[in-house]
């Protein structure tokens, strides 16, 4: 499962979160207010799997296809 690190009330980071959803990837959205600490040394938002950033700050639908492999 992905983890997808992100601000409340951000325009970006919900129009980047849509990309997850077009692309079917299983993700827990974490609001980085309420967990802080998962945040640290990320530029936000960003897709974590296992501690490691795949994307991160802003990316495009085309970014992320690319670091999953399917682009």
């Amino acid at each position: 499962m992905y983890l997808y690190l992100a601000k409340k009330n951000c325009l970006v980071c919900d129009q980047q979160e849509r990309y997850l959803w077009a692309m079917g990837l299983p993700y827990e959205r974490v609001d980085v207010e309420d967990r802080p600490e998962l945040a640290r040394g990320f530029e936000l938002p960003a897709v974590i799997i296992n501690g490691v950033a795949l994307v991160q700050g802003r990316f495009s639908e085309e970014d992320l296809a690319r670091v999953l492999g399917r682009g």
